[in-house]
Protein backbone atom coordinates (compact mmCIF):
# COMPACT_ATOMS: atom_id res chain seq x y z
CA UNK A 1 0.00 0.00 0.00
CA UNK A 2 1.61 3.54 -0.87
CA UNK A 3 2.50 5.81 1.67
CA UNK A 4 1.31 9.30 1.95
CA UNK A 5 2.59 12.03 4.55
CA UNK A 6 -0.28 14.84 5.86
CA UNK A 7 1.36 17.62 7.72
CA UNK A 8 -1.14 19.77 8.57
CA UNK A 9 -1.47 22.09 12.23
CA UNK A 10 -5.33 21.72 12.54
CA UNK A 11 -6.35 18.02 13.97
CA UNK A 12 -9.80 18.80 11.88
CA UNK A 13 -7.84 18.74 8.53
CA UNK A 14 -5.60 15.58 9.46
CA UNK A 15 -9.02 13.72 10.18
CA UNK A 16 -10.83 14.35 7.13
CA UNK A 17 -7.39 13.25 5.02
CA UNK A 18 -7.40 9.98 6.52
CA UNK A 19 -10.75 9.89 6.60
CA UNK A 20 -10.59 10.38 2.72
CA UNK A 21 -7.46 8.01 2.22
CA UNK A 22 -7.72 5.39 4.62
CA UNK A 23 -8.95 2.50 2.51
CA UNK A 24 -6.76 2.42 -0.01
CA UNK A 25 -3.85 4.27 1.13
CA UNK A 26 -1.64 4.40 4.49
CA UNK A 27 -1.19 7.77 5.76
CA UNK A 28 1.03 9.27 8.54
CA UNK A 29 -0.59 12.15 9.82
CA UNK A 30 1.59 14.78 11.65
CA UNK A 31 0.76 18.92 13.52
CA UNK A 32 4.19 19.89 12.32
CA UNK A 33 7.07 20.33 9.93
CA UNK A 34 9.63 19.15 13.07
CA UNK A 35 6.99 15.86 13.50
CA UNK A 36 7.13 15.36 9.75
CA UNK A 37 11.17 15.64 9.32
CA UNK A 38 11.42 13.11 12.44
CA UNK A 39 9.53 10.88 10.49
CA UNK A 40 11.58 11.55 6.96
CA UNK A 41 14.98 10.66 8.78
CA UNK A 42 13.77 6.83 7.86
CA UNK A 43 11.13 6.58 5.79
CA UNK A 44 9.99 8.22 2.31
CA UNK A 45 7.12 8.33 1.38
CA UNK A 46 5.17 8.38 -1.67
CA UNK A 47 3.30 12.08 -1.87
CA UNK A 48 3.52 14.36 1.03
CA UNK A 49 0.16 16.83 1.65
CA UNK A 50 1.79 19.71 2.88
CA UNK A 51 -0.26 22.64 4.79
CA UNK A 52 1.32 26.07 3.72
CA UNK A 53 0.71 28.32 7.08
CA UNK A 54 1.82 26.72 10.05
CA UNK A 55 3.74 27.32 13.06
CA UNK A 56 7.58 26.65 13.49
CA UNK A 57 7.93 25.88 9.93
CA UNK A 58 5.51 26.43 7.44
CA UNK A 59 5.18 24.26 4.14
CA UNK A 60 7.07 26.51 2.07
CA UNK A 61 10.11 26.43 4.08
CA UNK A 62 10.00 22.63 4.65
CA UNK A 63 9.85 22.05 0.63
CA UNK A 64 12.57 24.59 0.14
CA UNK A 65 14.43 22.19 3.03
CA UNK A 66 13.31 19.07 1.47
CA UNK A 67 15.04 20.07 -1.98
CA UNK A 68 18.38 20.22 -0.46
CA UNK A 69 18.26 16.28 0.24
CA UNK A 70 18.70 14.18 -2.35
CA UNK A 71 16.47 11.68 -1.74
CA UNK A 72 13.53 14.40 -0.53
CA UNK A 73 13.46 15.70 -2.92
CA UNK A 74 12.45 13.49 -5.42
CA UNK A 75 9.16 12.59 -3.31
CA UNK A 76 5.95 14.70 -4.98
CA UNK A 77 4.07 17.43 -2.71
CA UNK A 78 1.08 18.63 -2.88
CA UNK A 79 0.38 21.74 -1.30
CA UNK A 80 -2.84 22.43 0.56
CA UNK A 81 -3.94 25.92 1.87
CA UNK A 82 -7.25 27.55 2.54
CA UNK A 83 -6.01 30.69 0.78
CA UNK A 84 -7.48 30.33 -2.57
CA UNK A 85 -6.12 33.67 -4.92
CA UNK A 86 -3.74 32.79 -7.97
CA UNK A 87 -0.48 34.68 -6.31
CA UNK A 88 -0.73 31.43 -3.59
CA UNK A 89 -1.27 29.33 -6.59
CA UNK A 90 1.56 30.39 -8.64
CA UNK A 91 4.04 30.05 -5.70
CA UNK A 92 3.23 26.44 -4.81
CA UNK A 93 3.93 25.82 -8.79
CA UNK A 94 7.32 28.01 -8.53
CA UNK A 95 8.91 26.19 -6.12
CA UNK A 96 7.48 22.63 -7.82
CA UNK A 97 4.97 21.52 -6.43
CA UNK A 98 2.94 19.00 -8.15
CA UNK A 99 -0.50 20.13 -7.34
CA UNK A 100 -2.57 22.36 -5.15
CA UNK A 101 -5.61 21.78 -3.30
CA UNK A 102 -7.89 24.11 -1.23
CA UNK A 103 -9.64 23.71 1.63
CA UNK A 104 -11.89 23.06 2.70
CA UNK A 105 -11.12 19.51 0.93
CA UNK A 106 -13.88 17.68 -1.20
CA UNK A 107 -12.77 14.23 -0.50
CA UNK A 108 -13.59 12.85 -3.99
CA UNK A 109 -11.65 15.63 -5.44
CA UNK A 110 -8.77 15.09 -3.56
CA UNK A 111 -8.33 11.00 -4.07
CA UNK A 112 -8.47 11.92 -7.87
CA UNK A 113 -5.87 14.16 -7.55
CA UNK A 114 -3.72 12.26 -5.67
CA UNK A 115 -4.60 9.17 -7.48
CA UNK A 116 -3.25 11.30 -10.66
CA UNK A 117 -0.13 12.64 -9.17
CA UNK A 118 0.44 9.22 -8.34
CA UNK A 119 0.21 8.18 -11.47
CA UNK A 120 2.48 10.37 -12.89
CA UNK A 121 5.05 10.44 -11.16
CA UNK A 122 4.99 6.67 -11.58
CA UNK A 123 4.84 6.95 -15.11
CA UNK A 124 7.77 9.38 -15.23
CA UNK A 125 9.78 7.10 -13.15
CA UNK A 126 9.28 4.17 -15.22
CA UNK A 127 9.87 6.53 -18.05
CA UNK A 128 13.61 7.81 -16.63
CA UNK A 129 13.92 4.04 -16.17
CA UNK A 130 13.77 2.81 -19.66
CA UNK A 131 15.76 5.92 -20.97
CA UNK A 132 17.94 4.84 -18.27
CA UNK A 133 18.25 1.30 -19.41
CA UNK A 134 18.55 2.09 -23.33
CA UNK A 135 21.61 4.48 -22.29
CA UNK A 136 23.23 1.48 -20.40
CA UNK A 137 22.40 -1.13 -23.57
CA UNK A 138 23.36 1.68 -26.06
CA UNK A 139 26.98 0.98 -27.65
CA UNK A 140 27.50 4.06 -29.53
CA UNK A 141 30.07 6.71 -27.74
CA UNK A 142 28.03 9.26 -28.13
CA UNK A 143 25.90 10.60 -25.93
CA UNK A 144 22.05 10.76 -25.81
CA UNK A 145 20.78 14.57 -26.29
CA UNK A 146 18.08 15.01 -23.73
CA UNK A 147 15.89 17.52 -23.13
CA UNK A 148 13.75 18.29 -19.73
CA UNK A 149 10.46 19.17 -20.25
CA UNK A 150 7.72 19.93 -16.97
CA UNK A 151 4.92 18.06 -17.49
CA UNK A 152 2.49 19.19 -14.68
CA UNK A 153 4.83 20.00 -12.48
CA UNK A 154 7.19 16.95 -12.64
CA UNK A 155 10.38 16.67 -14.52
CA UNK A 156 10.29 14.64 -17.39
CA UNK A 157 13.78 13.83 -19.45
CA UNK A 158 12.91 12.76 -22.97
CA UNK A 159 15.94 11.97 -25.45
CA UNK A 160 15.63 14.66 -28.22
CA UNK A 161 16.23 12.01 -31.03
CA UNK A 162 12.58 10.54 -29.87
CA UNK A 163 10.42 13.76 -30.60
CA UNK A 164 8.73 13.87 -34.05
CA UNK A 165 7.51 17.41 -33.92
CA UNK A 166 6.37 20.43 -31.74
CA UNK A 167 3.45 22.24 -32.36
CA UNK A 168 3.21 25.58 -30.05
CA UNK A 169 -0.53 27.11 -29.16
CA UNK A 170 0.78 30.51 -27.80
CA UNK A 171 2.22 29.31 -24.37
CA UNK A 172 1.97 25.89 -24.56
CA UNK A 173 3.63 23.72 -26.86
CA UNK A 174 2.84 20.03 -27.91
CA UNK A 175 5.76 17.82 -27.68
CA UNK A 176 5.02 14.36 -30.18
CA UNK A 177 7.33 11.59 -29.73
CA UNK A 178 6.89 7.93 -31.08
CA UNK A 179 5.19 7.17 -27.98
CA UNK A 180 2.99 10.08 -26.64
CA UNK A 181 2.27 13.76 -26.27
CA UNK A 182 3.13 16.28 -24.02
CA UNK A 183 2.01 19.27 -23.03
CA UNK A 184 4.16 21.73 -21.71
CA UNK A 185 4.26 25.60 -20.91
CA UNK A 186 6.97 26.90 -23.26
CA UNK A 187 6.58 28.83 -26.08
CA UNK A 188 8.07 28.29 -29.58
CA UNK A 189 11.37 30.50 -29.03
CA UNK A 190 12.14 28.75 -25.90
CA UNK A 191 11.50 25.14 -27.39
CA UNK A 192 13.74 25.89 -30.13
CA UNK A 193 16.44 27.23 -27.90
CA UNK A 194 16.58 23.81 -26.67
CA UNK A 195 16.12 21.64 -29.18
CA UNK A 196 18.94 20.34 -31.18
CA UNK A 197 20.26 21.25 -34.77
CA UNK A 198 18.36 18.66 -36.06
CA UNK A 199 15.30 20.43 -35.84
CA UNK A 200 13.91 23.09 -38.19
CA UNK A 201 11.10 26.11 -37.39
CA UNK A 202 8.43 25.41 -40.08
CA UNK A 203 6.30 28.74 -39.71
CA UNK A 204 4.70 30.44 -36.54
CA UNK A 205 3.32 26.92 -34.87
CA UNK A 206 6.18 24.16 -35.77
CA UNK A 207 9.38 22.83 -35.01
CA UNK A 208 10.37 19.49 -37.19
CA UNK A 209 12.72 16.82 -36.80
CA UNK A 210 13.78 16.50 -40.39
CA UNK A 211 15.22 12.94 -39.89
CA UNK A 212 11.31 12.10 -39.13
CA UNK A 213 9.87 13.47 -42.01
CA UNK A 214 8.54 11.11 -44.86
CA UNK A 215 7.28 13.54 -47.79
CA UNK A 216 7.01 16.73 -48.80
CA UNK A 217 4.93 17.51 -51.75
CA UNK A 218 4.51 21.65 -52.37
CA UNK A 219 4.01 22.69 -48.95
CA UNK A 220 2.51 20.16 -47.50
CA UNK A 221 5.52 18.34 -45.19
CA UNK A 222 4.08 14.64 -43.75
CA UNK A 223 5.75 13.24 -40.69
CA UNK A 224 6.19 9.45 -40.11
CA UNK A 225 4.00 10.20 -37.26
CA UNK A 226 1.08 10.89 -39.74
CA UNK A 227 1.06 14.85 -38.98
CA UNK A 228 0.58 16.70 -41.78
CA UNK A 229 2.10 20.39 -41.62
CA UNK A 230 1.93 23.18 -44.12
CA UNK A 231 4.72 25.42 -44.59
CA UNK A 232 4.74 29.14 -45.12
CA UNK A 233 4.90 30.28 -49.30
CA UNK A 234 6.77 33.35 -48.49
CA UNK A 235 9.94 30.70 -47.23
CA UNK A 236 8.92 27.54 -48.13
CA UNK A 237 11.57 26.76 -50.55
CA UNK A 238 14.22 27.42 -47.42
CA UNK A 239 12.94 25.24 -45.12
CA UNK A 240 13.02 22.53 -47.56
CA UNK A 241 16.11 23.14 -48.42
CA UNK A 242 17.02 23.07 -44.53
CA UNK A 243 15.37 20.17 -44.13
CA UNK A 244 17.31 18.28 -46.95
CA UNK A 245 20.28 19.46 -45.85
CA UNK A 246 19.78 17.63 -42.59
CA UNK A 247 18.46 14.34 -44.29
CA UNK A 248 21.54 14.15 -46.61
Amino acid sequence: MQKILAVDDEVENLAMVEYTLQDEFEVIAVKSVPMAFRYLERNTPDLILMDIRMPEIDGFEAYQRMKQDERLAKIPVIFLTSANDVDTEDSCFEMGAVDFISKPFEPKIMLRRIKRTLELTGRAAEYSHNVTKLEQEHTSIQAVDMITLQVDGISIDIPMNDIYYVEVFGNTSIVRTSKKEYSVRETLEHMQDKLGEGFVRAGRSFLLQAKYVSEIVDDIVTMQSGKKVKLPRRNKKEIIQQIMNLRS
